[in-house]
């Protein structure tokens, strides 16, 4: 039987290439004209690309719909779609560079949240910076750390660290919400609970490994 070490598949056919990737087989030994058995996980996979992807889609339009709808105008509804777009581009990226892929979230989500106070500040200060752009980032990068746990299941403690880390940049908006210094709260409220419930549910269902990771991390 020959075999695509590309694809990682057994072929029992009479081709001298992989269906798949057209990469030139390793054996020379002759099977029956059939397919490949293909390993169900990127059916799976598959699967899960296309219900975010309608959900992305559902989103964006029920945002703008809602906008218009309240303001006669779109205003906050720019910076969902932003976030929308912003999970897609980050969760293509990491697809391909999965091992780093938990550094390069946190990295990111780090320079977007400096870019944007800077911006905010330099401009005139509107705090349309902790209004929108820290909370909606958090809730975006969380849900997105959420995604690719389902593909990386061998990075759980790479996984732990920085969702921990993000769920607690995540609670700062309640700083603002207590100091009744924001006038849309409703952003904030939603990262804030999600940041609390990610990290109970975490420590709940993965205690054993919290534990040692955060012993690991900050020698305690």
């Amino acid at each position: 039987m020959k075999k695509c070490f590309k694809c990682n598949v057994n072929i029992n056919s009479n081709t001298d290439d992989c269906p798949l990737c057209k990469t030139p087989l390793s054996s020379k030994e002759k099977g029956n004209d059939v397919f490949p058995i293909i390993i169900t996980k990127y059916k799976n996979h598959y699967m899960i690309y296309k219900i975010l992807l309608t959900l992305s889609i559902i989103g964006t339009v029920s945002t703008i719909t809602i906008n218009y709808l309240v303001n006669r105008k779109l205003t906050w509804s720019y910076f969902v779609i932003g976030g929308i777009l912003s999970f897609w581009v980050t969760f293509v990226a990491g697809m391909k560079r999965r091992h780093y892929i938990l550094r390069f979230l946190f990295t990111e989500f780090n320079i977007i949240q400096i870019a944007s106070l800077i911006w905010d500040y330099m401009t005139g200060w509107h705090g349309w910076s902790i209004t929108y752009v820290l909370p909606l980032t958090c809730i975006s990068y969380i849900i997105t750390i959420f995604v690719l746990r389902i593909f990386l299941q061998k990075y759980i403690k790479e996984y732990i660290i920085y969702t921990y880390l993000n769920c607690l940049i995540g609670i700062i908006p309640l700083i603002f919400i207590i100091r009744d210094t924001l006038k849309v709260v409703w952003p904030s409220i939603i990262s804030v609970l999600l940041s609390v419930f990610l990290m109970t549910s975490l420590f709940i269902f993965n205690r054993k490994q919290v534990t040692q990771e955060l012993k690991r991390r900050f020698h305690f």
